[in-house]
């Protein structure tokens, strides 16, 4: 699924501050390096033995003091009685460590245990500055026989003071993080409008233009969309312009025709010559109307009963008793009556054109209302149902007028729901006739 600019990169400076919070938290945590001579963490053997023989010159009371002395810096140092009872085995990579520690202390017992523990699968027998999660204990029996414990890990004082520092590592990232969100928003907001501006001019080509704002790049795009638009709007208005001067002058030489076709001395000739003219009125009307279809900004718009609207046209149509309607509740709709009565007309006579019966119906359920055309003419194969409402497009390619005009009845259906935020939608009919749904939504006509 997709995600928006400010969500990926928001995501990349998330894992980024993760990351960096957990490379802090193993720096501090992990003193010393890797190495043949790594104590991690421990004093060194000759170090160890020096404090051994201080404790035990010094006596119980002193070397609890020496003790108390030692532990506060990154490894802590008890004396018990008695020892741990949890002793491990030395792993091989410490094997090395522990030799130098009993030579160190020979004439001591000295225990090295700990080690890799539950990563020593991944470990294998290389050691790694990991103490943090199993420390190396050192256990030495003092000739008083006392036990001198030595741990690997950081005493309390020390946790507590990386702790501190890690809570105010961890503040100062989020805080460092909430203010680089900030700085994103601000950064992407322009590019947000200049998307709404975009998917408004799919609905309207008149909609405002977009607000040039932003980084240097956003402004010029901002810009550049301005003027894409501009040029869009004025071909637009253009092509309208170019056509009705052409169709303002083939009404003027038709009616020189119509004035010629009355001296045709043959009834018949003069017949057929009229029907053309007609047809060719009606074909400049159709250009002109299609042409000039605003399909995003159809005005004015009103709320209308589309079932009262429908019975009304039925009645006035002289095919009102081959007409079956079914249209009784009321639906209300905003829409442009005379867009209605177009739709209305157009479907009507293509119907009547291929069959003899038709079906209007009024229909609604919670969300849409469905303005249906039937009829029990011989239909549409499947696959020619998607090129319905092309423009200049027939599925009699004969051009044979009694077969229907020049193709663009269905295309200023179209074009006309299009510009009353409805969908034309074109099927079977149960009986094998044409289907045609026009469906308006509820919730953009309310």
């Amino acid at each position: 699924m997709g995600t928006t600019l400010s969500f990926r990169i928001g995501m990349v400076m998330l894992v980024g501050f993760i990351l960096m919070q957990l490379l802090l938290l193993l720096v501090w945590q992990t003193p010393g390096r890797g190495g043949a001579d790594a104590n991690y963490g421990l004093p060194a053997p000759a170090t160890l033995a020096r404090m051994v023989d201080a404790m035990e010159r010094a006596g119980p009371a002193g070397a609890a003091e020496l003790a108390d002395s030692y532990d506060g810096s990154i490894f802590t140092v008890t004396i018990g009685r008695t020892p741990p009872n949890d002793f491990r085995e030395v792993p091989t990579a410490l094997s090395e460590l522990a030799s130098r520690y009993r030579r160190a202390l020979a004439d001591h017992n000295v225990v090295v245990d700990g080690g890799p523990g539950v990563f020593g699968a991944w470990m294998g027998d290389r050691a790694r500055p990991m103490r943090f999660f199993v420390p190396i204990r050192l256990t030495i029996w003092m000739r008083d026989g006392r036990v001198l414990i030595l741990t690997g890990r950081p005493s309390r004082a020390l946790s507590a003071y990386l702790a501190r520092r890690s809570l105010l590592g961890a503040v100062s990232g989020a805080l460092l993080l909430l203010m680089l969100w900030i700085a994103l928003r601000q950064t992407t907001r322009p590019l947000r409008r200049l998307t709404r501006a975009t998917q408004a001019l799919g609905d309207d080509l008149r909609a405002p233009d977009a607000t040039v704002e932003g980084s240097r790049e956003t402004r010029a795009l901002a810009q550049a969309f301005n003027d894409m638009k501009a040029r869009i709007v004025s071909l637009m208005d253009e092509r309208t312009f170019i056509l009705a001067g052409i169709a303002h002058d083939m009404r003027t030489y038709l009616t020189r025709l119509r004035l010629r076709a009355e001296f045709i001395a043959d009834d018949g000739q003069r017949a057929r010559a009229e029907r053309d003219l007609d047809q060719m009125s009606a074909l400049l009307d159709d250009n002109l109307l299609f042409a000039s279809i605003d399909r995003h900004n159809v005005t004015p718009m009103q709320r209308i009963d589309l079932s009262a609207l429908t019975r009304a046209l039925v009645e006035a149509r002289f095919e009102a008793d081959r007409i079956a309607v079914s249209a009784h509740e009321p639906a209300l709709i905003e829409a442009e009556a005379a867009g209605l009565e177009r739709i209305f007309g157009n479907l009507v006579d293509n119907g009547f054109r291929h069959a003899d019966l038709m079906r209007i119906a009024v229909r609604q359920d919670a969300h849409t209302i469905v303005w249906q055309f039937e009829d029990n003419g011989p239909g549409v194969a499947p696959a020619d149902l998607p090129q319905l409402g092309l423009a200049y497009h027939r599925l009699d390619p004969s051009r044979n007028p009694k077969a229907g005009g020049a193709g663009l009845g269905l295309a200023i259906v179209q074009a006309l729901a299009d510009a009353m935020r409805a969908q034309v939608a074109f099927g079977t009919s149960n009986d094998g006739g044409l289907r045609i749904n026009i469906v308006f939504r509820k919730n953009a006509t309310t």
